[in-house]
């Protein structure tokens, strides 16, 4: 079995993949963390934590999932509040607490001054 440290899931968007990088390597080195990159994040919860996140879970065991949202997301439309980012973030920290109970779940936001805690 592979280990890995770190769960990093996060939008698909190019404009934010560097600063959201720098962030990770603050906690993790290259080949120490899965990455999910899904349009929205966290928008399509169920789809994102019934593929992806499940086989993360199950073949490499986490011990601490990172959630990426950002500002101006496309996959958002019009509903671009941080309030909304957040109660979706929310729900897909819940579900993943739910399915792995022990694990630590961070929920951050990445804006255009940087990145921010949710």
């Amino acid at each position: 079995m592979h280990k890995a440290k770190i769960l990093v899931i996060h939008c698909i968007d190019l404009r934010f993949q560097e600063m959201i990088d720098a962030d990770v390597k603050q906690n993790a080195s290259y080949g120490e963390f899965d990455r999910i990159a899904w349009p929205g994040a966290s928008i399509d919860f169920e789809n994102v934590k019934n593929s992806a996140i499940d086989v993360s879970l199950k073949l490499h065991q986490p011990d601490e999932v990172i959630i990426y949202e950002h500002e101006d997301c496309g996959a958002y439309g019009q509903n671009n509040a941080f309030e909304t980012h957040k109660k979706n973030a929310q729900k897909l920290k819940e579900a993943l607490i739910e399915a792995s109970p022990d694990i630590k779940v961070t929920l951050k936001i990445a804006t255009f001054e940087g990145i921010k805690e949710l």
